[in-house]
């Protein structure tokens, strides 16, 4: 199986492409993937000082064999107060080395359907889901979330303003993609 076969089948998950808050997208996408649900354990956190690149790349960094993927949690907090949650997949494309897959809904806005086919209020084509994103627009995306005012409404949709000021992530285990691909297909109902 390869990642392509794995973010195909998250695609045409029903279960998972209904979720429609963001907090359960990487509670149910960590189910889906292991078999299970997860639990969020690390301290692995981004915010905008002079270490701010180290940190990300850190945040970014993927040691899975190309035939393995895992889930990441990212959560951005908001002084006003906002929190927004979503997933990262990173997995190896042959043409590429290491990319990436961003799946978010957005709680009373847009399910991850939405998401996926860009219909508002979610994000366009430009800051929306990709199929594959690269290492620097993943780190542009991060970066720009704690330094430009207007990153949270490009990368999060029509969804009302915010901006971050802290990026919490917790990276789940690695698994292969055999099993997370077989997983994903078995998933049908929202695990408790």
């Amino acid at each position: 199986m390869t990642g392509e076969d794995l973010i195909k089948a998250i695609n045409n998950n029903k279960t998972l492409m209904e979720l429609n808050d963001c907090p359960s997208v990487s509670v149910q996408m960590g189910c889906a993937v292991y078999g299970k649900v997860q639990d969020d354990v690390g301290n692995g956190e981004i915010t905008n000082n002079g270490s701010m690149k180290y940190q990300i790349d850190q945040a970014l960094l993927f040691r899975g064999l190309h035939s393995e993927t895992a889930v990441w949690h990212f959560s951005t907090d908001s002084p006003e107060p906002k929190v927004h949650h979503f997933v990262v997949i990173p997995w190896f494309k042959q043409s590429a080395g290491t990319v990436y897959t961003v799946f978010m809904a957005y709680e009373k806005k847009y399910m991850v359907v939405n998401y996926v086919e860009h219909k508002s209020p979610a994000p366009g084509e430009i800051k929306g889901y990709k199929t594959v994103w690269m290492a620097n627009d993943l780190s542009t995306m991060l970066s720009d979330l704690l330094t430009k005012s207007n990153a949270w409404e490009e990368y999060f949709g029509n969804v009302g303003p915010a901006q971050a000021n802290k990026i919490r992530y917790f990276k789940y285990k690695t698994t292969t993609l055999d099993s997370a691909v077989s997983n994903v297909n078995q998933y049908r109902e929202l695990c408790r």
